[in-house]
């Protein structure tokens, strides 16, 4: 699992290099996992978006460019650096939300909060107290969007992790759909979960 020193050096060839990486474990289906994301955000008018993880912006940059206000946290001074270059009007902040959110946004209401390919370097737990954390941040009838590698049963991660055993990083904590869905009911929160390619899916946590 890299840290933010490892983003860091790989900022300056993250757009390009993961063209390269969007066949198979982990990136199997990318940019059509964006896109999916995008479709679920109505940009029929300007937004607030909180962008989780936001890296060099792939994700935001469109949804962006319709006049919405992007507000990006990353651990990567430089992914950082590469998301303002696209998004100059964009508010950033250089934060590990591991271990919590940055107070400038804590009291603002937003109509959706998405991340790509971010909280699988958080355990379980830590994700649920995460979504329980955000949900509080959304207004109402807004929506909590995670796309990461991710996986509808436990099985079909084994079954992944068997073909791509040679590239499998234990280190790191993938979502299980099926299970995802049914703690974040214990604790009456609405959500959906849907698989977009063999490797990654879409959790959707809704504000009411």
């Amino acid at each position: 699992m890299l840290d933010n020193k490892g983003f860091d050096n790989w900022a300056g060839e993250y757009d390009i290099s993961i063209d390269k990486l969007s066949k198979g474990y982990p990136f199997e289906g990318y940019y059509n996992v964006l896109e999916y994301v995008r479709n679920l955000v109505d940009i029929s008018q300007p937004t607030n978006i909180l962008d989780l993880g936001i890296g060099t912006g792939l994700l935001s940059y469109e949804i962006y460019k319709n006049k919405s206000q992007i507000y990006g946290i990353d651990f990567s001074e430089k992914m950082i650096i590469k998301a303002k270059e696209k998004m100059p009007n964009g508010n950033f902040y250089c934060c590990n939300f591991k271990f919590g959110l940055p107070n400038e946004v804590k009291n603002i209401k937003f109509d959706y909060i998405i991340s790509s390919y971010a909280l699988h370097h958080i355990n379980d737990k830590e994700k649920i107290n995460l979504i329980i954390d955000l949900k509080k941040m959304l207004k109402e009838k807004g929506k909590i969007i995670i796309a990461d590698i991710g996986f509808q049963t436990i099985e079909e991660m084994n079954n992944c992790k068997r073909k791509y055993k040679e590239y499998w990083d234990d280190d790191e904590f993938y979502f299980i759909g099926s299970k995802m869905i049914e703690d974040l009911c214990k604790i009456n929160l609405n959500s959906n979960y849907n698989q977009i390619s063999s490797c990654a899916g879409v959790l959707v946590i809704y504000a009411d």
